[in-house]
């Protein structure tokens, strides 16, 4: 005869037991990933990410123009964590953060954030976060967009819209310290939600809605700042979005304009 409450017992603990197993998510392997700058005239060099033993954490080097490390997978209804920091002391005060609904090299959203205001290419980059989109008309970002465009971060300005933004005299990032990074994407309905923490302590918690994009890769983002180190990725959910043969082509295309010369920085 079988014992029921033995069996509704073992039902229950193999219960607890996949409920936990789908809570924690293995750190994502970044060695598919791949790297593309946009390596304007005139500008820095390309970024060279460099991955780490066992390809969970990976560290952008160089002093760059805007470059991305991107997950080649078209995606929608996601989350991602993970932590990232700037190595380096009394350095460079720039850009680090994340794209994410990558459709090509000029439609994106970017999560970014300054760690002091300075002007660059006639534009001036507030100390704090932003969340912009951008909006390209022929999906190339070096014909599309430029220097300034990415560089803006207070108002609209060309392919660029300022969707949210904490701006302060306090807000910029800080040389060696560790920040855990949070994003929902569209996991509501053109819905965008992120959260950046340092420790305990909540820095910016914001909730935007766009439908621009509902789908499209996930990446690593800097511009013009070395040393930016990305670890301990994990995503949970994640629906694929069926790519057309012609975006598949023009993708294709594009990668091409991450293996421009490097020239030697500013």
């Amino acid at each position: 005869m079988v014992n029921r409450a033995l069996v509704i017992t073992l039902v229950g603990c193999l219960g607890l037991s996949i409920a936990a197993s789908a809570s924690y998510a293995d750190p994502i392997n970044l060695s598919t990933w791949s790297a593309l700058t946009l390596d304007f005239p005139g500008g820095q060099p390309a970024g060279i990410w460099v991955l780490e033993p066992g390809y969970t954490a990976v560290k952008q080097t160089v002093n760059a123009d805007p470059s991305f490390f991107l997950n080649n997978l078209n995606q929608t209804q996601f989350s991602i964590d993970g932590t990232w920091q700037v190595l380096e002391t009394g350095g460079d005060d720039d850009y680090m953060g994340f794209v994410f609904g990558y459709q090509n090299s000029s439609n994106f959203y970017t999560f970014d954030w300054k760690q002091g205001t300075q002007g660059y290419e006639g534009t001036t980059a507030a100390e704090g976060m932003t969340l912009k989109k951008f909006q390209g008309a022929t999906g190339n970002g070096l014909v599309d967009l430029s220097l300034a465009e990415l560089w803006e971060n207070q108002v609209n300005y060309g392919d660029m819209s300022v969707l949210a933004m904490n701006h302060s005299a306090s807000a910029g990032w800080l040389d060696n310290v560790l920040y855990d990074f949070h994003l929902d994407f569209n996991q509501n309905p053109g819905e965008i939600h992120v959260v950046v923490k340092q420790g305990a302590s909540t820095l910016w918690d914001v909730t935007v809605n766009d439908t621009t994009f509902t789908g499209g890769q996930f990446g690593f983002y800097n511009y013009s700042q070395q040393n930016v180190r990305y670890a301990g990725f994990e995503q949970t959910g994640g629906v694929p979005v069926p790519e057309p043969a012609s975006i598949l082509l023009l993708g294709l295309g594009l990668g091409l304009f991450g293996l421009a010369p490097v020239r030697k920085s500013k």
